[in-house]
């Protein structure tokens, strides 16, 4: 498996089930780290040059977060702002082109609310385009996004069988 980041995002991880459950089973692989921005800047004052570091150094950059208010937590845009910066992410270096940007992201709609027939109107990928845009604008290779709809509804073997096809998906980038 190639080096990879998970950049975690949730405001709340402790009470978090499936976002939890996920982080445990990706720690359990060699080459993974996770990054896990809520315990490092609650404060929203990011280290920068750390960041851009760890990026430096992985292959395969994993977003993961709860999808909330059909977004992510405010704290990955905070990190995304600060940290792919011009002349780092984008302008006249691309220090990130050809690494994989990967989504991996939780609902907790079902799937079928996700359609364009749900009660979404769209599809999680669509929701999920600014990740693309931000990949595609920093040369990165933006990669098909992973998602556990209903959440809240998902049996702990649900959740063990998600993070297996995770971890299966990160293994064949």
């Amino acid at each position: 498996m190639k080096k990879t980041l998970v950049v975690l995002a949730h405001p709340n991880l402790e009470k978090s089930v499936v976002n939890k459950a996920l982080v445990d089973r990706l720690s359990q692989e060699e080459n993974i780290t996770i990054n896990d921005l809520y315990s490092k800047y609650s404060d929203f004052k990011i280290d920068v040059e750390k960041e851009q570091q760890l990026l430096l150094e992985n292959d395969v950059i994993v977003f993961q977060f709860p999808f909330q208010w059909l977004s992510s937590p405010a704290l990955l845009k905070e990190w995304f702002d600060n940290v792919f910066a011009l002349n780092f992410a984008f302008g006249e270096a691309f220090k990130l082109e050809g690494k994989k940007f990967v989504v991996s992201t939780s609902t907790g709609s079902a799937e079928k609310e996700y359609q364009k027939d749900g009660a979404n109107k769209a599809t999680i990928e669509e929701f999920l385009m600014p990740f693309c845009g931000t990949a595609n604008h920093t040369k990165m290779e933006y990669q098909k996004p992973m998602a556990a709809h209903g959440a809240f509804s998902l049996s702990k073997e649900d959740i063990e069988n998600h993070g297996n096809k995770l971890v299966d998906y990160l293994k064949s980038l």
